[in-house]
Order: C-alpha cells, then structure tokens, then sequence
C-alpha cells in the first residue's frame, strides 16, 4: 500500500465533489502544495508547470472531461517519464484518508463511484476464517482468566449477571448474540455511551479502556459469527435507520462484523456523528482486504489497549 509523500507538491486537473471533500476532510491544503488547472479555460502547458513548479503529483478527475485531448493525453504520458505520478482522484482520497468517498448531497442521497464491485474473495474467506481460529484459539489461555478477573470485579461492584448479551446484525444481516461482560449498570437504555455517563460502572471505565469487557467475543468468533477483523457489528434498529439515511451502509454486511476493525482504529474515540467517516474506513476495508492489513489493525489495536485509549 503506497503513501502519499506529505509535504508534496500537487496538480489537480479539473476540481471535482470528492476533491473538495478532500480539502474539507483532512489538512490537506495546509501540508501540501497545491495547484489547479482548469482544461477548458486553462492555456498553460502541464509540463511547463511540472518543470516549473516541480510538480510530483497529477490528480485528475476525468468524469468532468467529455474527451481527453490528444496534448493532454501526451502532456500525462511525458510527466510520467519524468516521475511524476498520476492518479484519480477517487483513488488519490482513497490513498490519502484511507477510505472510501462517499458523497452527501440531501439528507439521504449519497454517492460513490466504482462501489458495487467491492467484496472478498472465497479464498480469502477461507484463510481469514483459519487465521480466525487460530488466534482465538491462542488467545484463550490470556482471555480466560482476564475474564474470570473481570466477573469478580463486576460482581464485586455490582451483584447480578456479570455478561452482558445483545442482538447484533452480521454478515448477510444475519443477526446473532454478541458476548460482553457487563460495564453499565444492569437496567439501562440501550442508547449511546455518553462522556461521563452515570450508567457506567465505577470498575466498568476500567474494563472498556483495557478492552478486556470485549474478550467474550473471542467466543463469537469461534462460533463464526464473527471475524477478529471487521466491521463493528450495530443493533438491528441502529442498521434499519442507517440503511434508510444511507443505502451504502449495508455494504458492510458483506462480511462478518469483528472485534477489532478499520474504522476502531481510526476512530478510536467516534460519536455518531462520525457515522460517515466510519462507513467510508469499513468499505475502504472490504474493499482493500489482505492479511497484511488484517496484521496492520492487530497492532494498532494492541497499541490501543496499552496506551489505555478507548474505542
């Protein structure tokens, strides 16, 4: 997976919706040279500006031109042998934010290009599910008395059921029951986390900055329920009101929901207002799935939990 190199000097031919996105997402503008070229007004030469300006990147959005001209077409082939790299500019945001774009344009009307292709193959599915158990099985012997520990202390704070159960839609939106030791209190609302919520255990803050109320889900993915690496897996309603706002978002039921994900690891710390960014990093990861970037999240995620930041 290739980085974009920060601090670059850029050339966006034609400005497009996922190129303003872009601008408003990230910082950009502020850590790069940029320069806009415009082909049906724009007179000057795009190797002229590469030479110039010491251009090492072309973003172009070519959906907004109706043909590409025989000297734009030579001026794109003679800056590649000069090094420079071209891209579009889906595939450039997607470099850049680790995501896909999604574009908003009325309260329920989105976009995104080349989406519908998106998927893993059975191969890959095969050997995930593998890798699944595995780990899981070598995780036990650290999980069970982590587990054990978490019981006495939740008993200790709050006599009752110490586990904690709940409906949650997976893949193909089947829905299944998700582990958890229980960090709230044993009567509440099945509404949002807040900061500083009541509701919380006073040994529950605890359990979820170390993640350790999350290990019974090792169960769930032995169960193949769930992968280790995913998407979160949602309440049924939280998805039916979702894929109302935003039909895209039932693309992440195309694969097994996980303990860990893409989108945690970005967001450690999301609200629902951060839903969007959260859809775009778990169809970046469906889209873009490998083992190396299953083992890239693993460690994100370990360094998560040692450095006590909750999700």
């Amino acid at each position: 997976m290739k980085i974009i190199n920060p601090n670059g000097r850029y050339l966006f031919i034609n400005i497009s919706d996922i190129s303003i996105k872009l601008f408003e997402d990230s910082q950009f503008l502020k850590k790069n040279k940029v320069l806009f070229y415009n082909t049906e007004t724009d007179k000057r030469s795009i190797i002229y500006l590469i030479d110039k300006l010491k251009i090492k990147n072309i973003i172009i959005e070519t959906s907004s031109i109706n043909h590409i001209s025989e000297k734009l077409t030579n001026d794109l082939v003679n800056s590649r042998y000069r090094n420079v790299k071209v891209y579009d500019v889906q595939d450039f945001y997607e470099k850049v934010n680790k995501r896909i774009p999604l574009l908003k344009f009325d309260s329920n009307e989105y976009f995104a290009d080349n989406i519908f292709s998106i998927g893993m193959f059975n191969n890959d599915r095969i050997f995930k599910r593998f890798f699944d158990i595995l780990l899981s099985i070598l995780l036990l012997p650290i999980a069970i008395p982590l587990i054990l520990a978490g019981c006495i202390l939740i008993f200790i704070d709050s006599p009752g059921n110490v586990f904690f159960t709940q409906t949650r839609s997976g893949k193909n939106s089947c829905r299944f029951k998700i582990y958890k030791l229980r960090t709230m209190k044993s009567i509440h609302s099945g509404d949002f986390t807040k900061e500083n919520d009541d509701r919380l255990l006073k040994v529950g803050k605890f359990l979820r900055k170390t993640k350790i109320d999350e290990l019974p889900q090792i169960f769930n993915v032995l169960k193949g329920d769930m992968s280790l690496i995913g998407p979160r897996p949602e309440r049924p309603e939280f998805v039916e009101d979702s894929i109302k706002e935003n039909a895209y978002f039932d693309l992440r039921h195309l694969v097994k929901p996980g303990l860990t994900g893409w989108a945690q690891v970005h967001l450690p710390k999301a609200t629902p207002v951060d839903n969007l960014k959260k859809l775009e990093y778990d169809l970046y990861y469906i889209k873009y799935y490998n083992f190396k970037l299953d083992l890239f999240i693993l460690l994100k995620t370990v360094k998560v939990v040692f450095t006590m930041n909750s999700h």
